[in-house]
């Protein structure tokens, strides 16, 4: 459930940021997308085959989405907010990986 909330708020984030200006598609928005697709994916793959190297795929994901906050020097709160989001979103999926084990 926490990668699906991850997925919505982020492709709401690519919309409104389509909605503001034409120069949506840098790097950050394709990373952002990018990033919306492969946690629906892992959000399915948690669900019908929950494993912990599914978990761990789903925070490395999630992680790898923040590089598109860029350098703390050039913050704004809408970043201070994207980083504690993603981090509140990511509990859950690290509890998983540490309760849930490998099948062999």
């Amino acid at each position: 459930m926490a990668l699906l909330a991850f997925s919505a708020l982020t492709a709401l984030a690519i919309v409104s940021w389509l909605h503001r200006g034409p120069a949506v598609w840098t790097w950050k928005g394709v990373l952002a997308a990018g990033c919306a697709v492969l946690a629906v994916t892992t959000s399915a793959l948690v669900w019908r085959l929950p494993s912990r190297t599914h978990a761990v795929i789903g925070i490395a994901i999630m992680l790898a989405s923040l590089a598109r906050v860029g350098a703390p020097s050039e913050w704004t709160w809408v970043s201070f907010a994207l980083v504690a989001v993603t981090f509140v979103l990511l509990m859950p999926l690290v509890h998983a990986a540490i309760v849930l084990r490998d099948d062999e």
